[in-house]
């Protein structure tokens, strides 16, 4: 098993209101939609000027959601739709983050140099810290501004019908080195789907 050091992809627990969830009446469809214009650069005293967001629009998600299709039962499928798409030179990751049976998961996206390199990931991380990961499935739809990915099943703890993912949340990063196991990475900009508290965040898995 291949191992990931935590900043490529770290969990950001800085907490933050969010819209609340949206199920669309498909209980298959964990769906969280998010404020616009709440990217923040890590830089800046004043991060939450307006001006600063029409820099960082392919960073700003606008929903995320998790989803299984009954034709389908070994997979999760996940979704991220963000305000502006685009590749950037820098690093840029997408990610989706849940905890199941007292491990943490996630499914992620990075890119950086102009969409020269794209990778599709899910996996966990040990109690240290330390992020294991498998490639997975994925797509990147520029026109829709949606990263979608397809998770088998037994990469996330082969969770069964009835099982729950509690304290699911988003995150995307723009970070300065394209180096994923930089020893001292510099996340230069972020934006946070969470909620303000996390009573309610659960799917339960249904196939």
């Amino acid at each position: 098993m291949k191992k990931l050091i935590i900043p490529c992809i770290c969990i950001m627990l800085v907490i933050t209101a969010a819209p609340l969830v949206v199920s669309e009446g498909n209980e298959n469809v964990f769906k969280k939609n998010d404020f616009k214009f709440d990217v923040r650069p890590l830089f800046l005293l004043q991060n939450l000027n307006p001006f600063w967001q029409i820099f960082f629009k392919h960073l700003d998600i606008v929903s995320f959601s998790i989803s299984e299709d009954p034709d389908e039962p070994g997979f999760l499928h996940a979704n991220m739709k963000i305000r502006d798409f685009k590749y950037s030179e820098l690093r840029s990751a997408y990610v989706i983050y849940f905890t199941f049976n007292y491990v943490d998961y996630y499914i992620a996206t990075t890119t950086h140099t102009k969409g020269k390199y794209v990778s599709f990931k899910s996996g966990y991380f040990d109690q240290d810290g330390t992020a294991h990961y498998t490639n997975i499935d994925g797509e990147i739809n520029e026109e829709e501004n949606e990263i979608t990915w397809t998770v088998p099943k037994d990469k996330i703890g082969n969770p069964e019908m009835g099982d729950e993912f509690v304290y699911i949340h988003a995150n995307t990063f723009l970070i300065l080195q394209k180096d994923c196991y930089a020893k001292y990475p510099i996340h230069l900009v972020k934006d946070i789907a969470k909620p303000l508290i996390d009573i309610g965040y659960t799917y339960t898995v249904q196939c």
